[in-house]
């Protein structure tokens, strides 16, 4: 096997990273950072789940198409019109898998190495992690100048968006690839509650935020607090909210009112102790 190696993603990547560098909204930082997140997309697409869909309107070629050995499934739209689906044939594996692999894997490389060799190093037992997602890290800390520690890592962080009054503020790192922002930008973190894998609510100073996968952003804004939170883990008892949601069927598309279970405490992905609080990963040595 004979190739050549040369940073053919770097520019695209770069001129995106500097227009968001310079973005006034916060559509325009999400547009370039979706143009960058949407080519790593492509390169691990999986071809092999693609189909060919022909629509068709007579009986005699919608049972052609149901004779072919690469016959997968149908859709009835109306007496007069239907869709068929088959397997594709012939398939050109032409996506870069190994540009996504690669990216993947420096991705934990920069996370594991950030976590262990930074955090555990200065903190030992005193850091306790809290999540952690693809890309991000949250930590319980117990020090005495926080100010102070955060400062001795800004080569590995982005100050860029706390106030320009606090003491940490710096655009040196400004939406440099690779640096961990603070999520709440300096705020002091009150509370932290954990119920299940993309599930969690942060209470600071100045507010609240929460996520919940499956709930409308607009309905969980306006539903879900942190005391909804507290409440779910203390009492172990599921919340179930009502949202309004457009829906499509056959291609007719109408709305409906959904009623959908928005906070749970339980976590399958976690072994959880006897305080029904802390958990451990599955295997870890502490669990007899």
């Amino acid at each position: 096997m004979k190739f050549t190696q040369r940073c053919w993603l770097k520019d695209y990547i770069n001129f995106n990273t500097e227009q968001r560098k310079h973005a006034k909204t916060a559509f325009e930082k999400d547009f370039f950072k979706l143009l960058n997140n949407a080519v790593y997309g492509k390169t691990m697409e999986n071809l092999r789940n693609r189909v060919k869909v022909d629509i068709v309107q007579t009986k005699k070629r919608a049972e052609k198409l149901v004779a072919s050995p690469a016959f997968h499934a149908f859709t009835i739209f109306d007496e007069n019109l239907a869709a068929v689906q088959r397997k594709l044939t012939k398939l050109c594996l032409n996506r870069p898998i190994q540009v996504g692999f690669v990216i993947l894997e420096l991705s934990k490389v920069l996370m594991y190495d950030f976590h262990y060799n930074i955090i555990m190093t200065k903190y030992g037992d005193k850091a306790r992690l809290l999540f952690t997602d693809t890309d991000s890290l949250c930590y319980e800390i117990t020090t005495d100048d926080l100010n102070k520690d955060l400062e001795r890592m800004k080569q590995y962080l982005d100050f860029s968006d706390y106030p320009r009054d606090h003491p940490l503020y710096s655009d040196e790192n400004k939406k440099k690839i690779g640096y961990f922002k603070d999520e709440l930008n300096g705020q002091p973190c009150l509370e932290f509650i954990g119920l299940r894998s993309k599930m969690y609510s942060i209470l600071s100073e100045r507010g609240e935020k929460q996520t919940a996968k499956g709930i409308c952003k607009s309905v969980r804004q306006q539903q879900l607090k942190h005391a909804n939170y507290r409440e779910c883990l203390l009492s172990r008892k599921p919340s179930t909210i009502s949202q309004n949601r457009i829906g499509s069927e056959k291609h007719h598309i109408f709305s409906m009112q959904q009623s959908k279970r928005a906070l749970s405490a339980f976590d399958d992905k976690r072994f959880l102790l006897e305080d029904g609080v802390t958990s451990l990963s599955y295997g870890h040595y502490k669990i007899g």
